[in-house]
């Protein structure tokens, strides 16, 4: 018997042992709602579909809440629709003790008899879950309402279509996907499969639409969706449907359905045409549901429609600002035609974005240093607030049709927010990004909506900071020194100064000031006459080796300061040593608009110093470099005003600084496989390049025995292959199933000991390698020869077990929880020999599996034969 039969068909006989099928309901469909009430309470709905002539109704069953507590629930509605088919209804509130995630289970004896792809259906249980995740950091939420029935009928050879029809209360995003059916105790049911298909069967994790290509026999199917709930990006909440398709063979194809999503700006009425055609059938049924139904404020319209096809329609629905909402509208169409054998339907999902209008009339004041903003308050009073934006100079953006916020290729940065849909005035002031004299700056603003959702951005607006101080063009590191270094600073007259309200003459002061010390006073200097005249001073006696520095000059009217200068800092450069490469980087805090970068390198032979790249960011890398070796750098920056009338362009060099490079990284982290024989475990691995795979000297083997274990080092060894491009493999000889069950990766080091990450971890479950069978007969007459009821050897995966054998009259001859069982025929309580004939015995296997021990049932008989 194969080993991953033998793990099938032990849960196969566990289940028929324990399946009550009298009292079988023959459960054909089903799912688990909730509704958020208050606090800690839920109100959930359980709703099932029963075949009606059944003598096992339902009119109560029992709801496990996931907290340890269950509560049995009476049926509020039962509706027996068409073809013996019961629709079951319980309703209920439950409070959870604390906050957490809860899975919320239902579980029924018996399915209904016959689904193709499940073995034995009869047998198996229903099982429907919902995880619910209380979190006071998201507040209450409702799960997914389902709108579409989960019971279908399709034909073969025919594509089949569905949609749940599902839409989120709160408006979180839904994902969806087909997952296995489940059975006993909500386990993946035995022999399941998706329906066979003559080309595909799947779901679209977005809208829903489940497409089925082709069915390929007649029968009774069933799948299960799993409808994943998000929030802001985290998982909060899901459910599963388990539904029920019939196939039949007829010759009739679906209905088809036209329609183009659309997006809207909130207040704007939405008639989006709808085209329906049947090429085999000739009329058609159409209807529509989704969330622009049920909302409370000016719901959709649209009336079902039964007509010959083919046909146009419209859906109509009159937005408010209350519509606004992130995730998109699903307008669900479901066209049923009237085919002769089977009434065959089609899906069509509409999806709609409801969006905010953009804020009107912003406008801009400059005053001093600051530029003072306001605009007209949204014309949607459900605004909370509005974000601010800020970029230098004009700017050509304009929104598309539909799209919300401000996209990062704008050029824009955030550097403000506003609270209240009245709140329409903002201050910039230079605190989040400094604003530098003789500037322009222009800004958008986008209105915020209580779900995360932004509106189009507004028209921009922009404004100038006069040029009414000192301009300074050069902080420039002349010499690099750890006590004599030097700074030239080159300044200019302030080309906007108000000679009225401050007149002549003038004098500057220049101030230095480095890390946490306070501001100094360095030169002091009158104006010159021709105000066009650079002024400058060499700031001397520095440790420019190690600090970068910040100059401002201020201009005074005799003893009254008229205006500072905006600050600029010195740049200052940075190394980081790596393997064959150095690695630049610099500071930039300065008023000009430094626009490239000019990177230079010591030529040691020749001692002059080569350009060796031009790079637009404030990093580069220097690589193909020998490690041990020392390599010197500096930068300089060239730089403009965004005023045409100042000195340009302005050339800033770093400090001189040198560095090493040095093999402090690991090698790459190689791609694993890990396969057994169930006596040894092997790896194998692979590099990307053959540059890669000589990097790699030490290897490290890691195990953990369960999926929540941590790992530790089992083995290590140095390996001389070049592992590229063929894979490298090494085994592990391991004894027994408690050290081959577990999850293993790999580490490599390279020749310096410099060790990757762990590698992705490759898991080995014990039903890999699952063996144990037991004889059927055994003659212990103490000939040496079969004398022992034992498992044949070798067997593995078993760790223990709880075995009992009974006499044919019921009574327990023998027990044992070694897995070698070792009963030589014996009586447990006479001592006495057994005497011939058939004996009966139940087992508990116990295994270790990769989420902890679980147990099998065997159960069977063994002829003693004397």
């Amino acid at each position: 018997m194969g080993k991953k039969f033998l793990h099938v068909l032990l849960i196969v006989f566990a289940l028929v042992m324990v399946s009550p099928t009298a009292f079988a309901t023959h459960q054909r469909a089903g799912e688990i709602s909730y509704t958020f009430i208050s606090g800690l309470t839920y109100e959930f709905t359980i709703v099932t579909y029963t075949y009606t002539p059944s003598p096992a109704d339902r009119p109560e069953i029992e709801v496990f809440w996931g907290d340890g507590t269950s509560t049995v629930i009476n049926r509020q509605i039962k509706v027996n629709m068409d073809n013996n088919i019961s629709q079951n209804v319980y309703v209920t509130q439950h409070t959870f003790p604390a906050a957490g995630t809860y899975h919320v289970t239902f579980e029924d004896p018996n399915r209904n008899a016959g689904i193709v792809n499940i073995p034995s259906s009869v047998e198996i249980p229903f099982f429907i879950e919902t995880i619910l995740v209380i979190n006071p950091f998201i507040g209450g939420n409702s799960s997914p309402q389902l709108l579409n029935p989960p019971l279908d009928n399709g034909c073969t050879n025919v594509p089949y279509y569905h949609n749940p029809g599902a839409y989120d209360p709160e408006g979180d995003s839904l994902a969806y996907s087909l997952i296995n059916c489940r059975g006993y105790d909500g386990e993946d049911i035995p022999g399941y499969s998706l329906p066979a298909a003559s080309n595909f069967i799947a779901i679209d994790p977005l809208t829903g639409d489940l497409t089925w290509d082709s069915p390929l026999m007649a029968g009774e199917y069933n799948i299960a969706i799993l409808i994943e709930e998000w929030r802001d990006g985290v998982l909060i909440g899901s459910m599963v449907r388990d539904m029920q398709i019939t196939i039949a063979p007829c010759n009739n194809e679906p209905p088809v359905v036209e329609v183009n999503d659309t997006c809207v700006v909130a207040g704007s009425r939405i008639d989006q045409l709808v085209r329906v055609y049947d090429y085999t059938s000739s009329y058609v049924r159409l209807s529509a549901t989704g969330e622009p139904f049920l909302v409370d404020e000016s719901p959709a319209q649209f009336s079902d429609i039964y007509d010959s096809v083919p046909y146009a329609t419209h859906f109509v629905w009159n937005t408010t600002c209350s519509h606004i909402k992130l995730n998109p509208y699903d307008v669900i169409f479901k066209a049923k035609d009237n085919g002769p054998q089977v009434e065959l339907v089609s899906f069509k999902t509409l999806r709609i974005r409801v969006i905010g209008p953009a804020p009107k009339n912003l406008n801009a004041f400059p005053e001093g240093n600051v530029i003072h903003l306001d605009w007209q308050p949204d014309s949607c009073p459900n605004a909370i607030g509005y974000d601010i934006y800020r970029r230098s100079g004009e700017d050509d953006f304009e929104p598309d049709s539909c799209q919300t916020g401000l996209p990062p290729e704008a050029g824009y940065t955030k550097i403000g927010s506003t609270e209240g849909w009245h709140d329409t005035a903002f201050t910039d002031d230079g605190s989040v990004i400094p604003l530098y004299h003789g500037n322009e700056y222009c800004y958008r603003v986008v209105a915020l909506f209580p779900d995360g959702s932004e509106s189009i951005v507004s028209e921009k607006t922009c404004a100038h900071i006069a040029n009414d101080a000192p301009v300074l063009i050069n902080t420039d590191v002349v010499t690099t020194d750890t006590m004599n270094g030097n700074v030239l600073v080159r300044w200019l007259f302030p080309p906007e100064v108000d000679s009225a309200a401050f007149p002549p003459p003038y004098h500057f002061e220049l101030f230095r000031k480095n890390g946490n010390n306070d501001e100094l006073l360095v030169y002091t200097v009158e104006a010159p006459v021709n105000p066009t005249d650079t002024l400058s001073y060499l700031d001397h006696d520095l440790n420019t080796m190690d600090e970068d520095f910040t100059y401002q000059v201020k201009i005074f009217n005799s003893d009254t300061l008229i205006e500072n200068s905006d600050p600029a800092t010195s740049v200052f450069l940075t190394l980081a040593s790596a393997d064959k490469r150095l690695e630049l980087s610099w500071t930039n805090i300065q008023p000009w608009n430094n626009i490239k970068y000019k990177v230079f390198r010591r030529n040691d032979l020749t001692m002059v110093w080569d350009s060796v790249a031009t790079v637009t960011e404030t990093h580069y890398t220097d690589c193909n470099l020998e490690n041990g070796n020392t390599y010197c750098y500096y930068v300089e920056a060239e730089g403009y005003y965004w005023l045409p009338d100042t000195t340009g362009p302005l050339f800033n060099r770093s400090q001189r600084i040198c560095g090493m490079p040095i093999d402090n990284e690991p090698p790459e982290v190689p791609d694993i496989t890990v396969d057994t024989d169930c006596q040894n475990v092997e790896f194998s691995w692979l590099f990307s390049s053959d540059t890669a795979a000589l990097d790699a000297v030490h290897y490290y083997i890691y195990y953990k025995p369960t999926l929540e274990g941590v790992f530790t080092c089992i083995d290590s060894f140095d390996h001389a292959q070049i592992c590229y491009p063929a894979p490298c493999t090494y085994n592990i000889s391991v004894s027994g199933s408690e050290v081959l069950v577990g999850c293993y990766a790999m580490r490599v080091a390279d020749s310096n000991y410099n060790v990757t990450q762990l590698t992705d971890s490759v898991c080995i479950d014990v039903f890999e390698c699952l063996e144990y069978q037991l004889p059927n007969v055994f003659t212990p007459n103490g000939d040496g020869v079969n004398d022992i009821f034992t498992p044949f050897m070798p067997y593995s995966g078993v760790t223990k077990i709880e075995m009992e054998i009974y006499n044919r009259w019921g009574k327990r001859v023998f027990s044992t929880h070694d897995p070698d069982i070792l009963w030589d025929g014996a009586d447990e309580t006479t001592k006495q020999p057994s005497s011939d004939g058939v004996y009966y015995y139940g087992c508990k296997l116990y295994v270790n599996t990769l989420s902890g021990e679980i147990y099998y049932l065997l159960n069977g008989s063994v002829t003693l034969i004397r």
